[in-house]
């Protein structure tokens, strides 16, 4: 029996409703839903592109480290950067192919989680990178 069917990385974000604009308006996500503290301030949203799944947290400020967030495959790269870089997003790394059998681009977002797209150029069963 298969148990792992899907995962939701949380990402730390110091302004949740910013983030979710920054997911749906320039990485092509959809707003799933959110929760907020007894203010109604906003401390956490879920937002959606396909079958990847975004936790947003609030926190009161983000640590980055010098790794990636979160990775995140996707069947295009090439489209998905012409999606992305024409809803003004930059690009914190061109497309690459990489030695592991993905290409790949890295996108920085406002709270400076580094967030990296790939392909699997050779899917197998084993899964990319395999």
């Amino acid at each position: 029996m298969i148990q792992g069917h899907r995962s939701m990385p949380i990402l730390s974000v110091e302004d949740v409703e910013k983030s979710v604009g920054f997911f749906t308006g320039g990485l092509g996500f959809s707003f799933a839903g959110s929760w907020q503290d007894d203010n109604g301030v906003p401390n956490f949203a879920i937002v959606v592109l396909d079958h990847i799944t975004v936790g947003l947290q609030r926190v009161k400020q983000v640590k980055n480290l010098d790794t990636w967030a979160a990775y995140f495959y996707v069947e295009d790269i090439d489209a998905y950067a012409a999606q992305v870089t024409g809803s003004g997003v930059s690009l914190t790394s061109e497309i690459a192919d990489k030695p592991h059998g993905c290409r790949e681009l890295e996108i920085t977002d406002p709270d400076g989680n580094v967030l990296c797209f790939g392909q699997d150029l050779s899917p197998s069963e084993d899964g990319p990178g395999l």
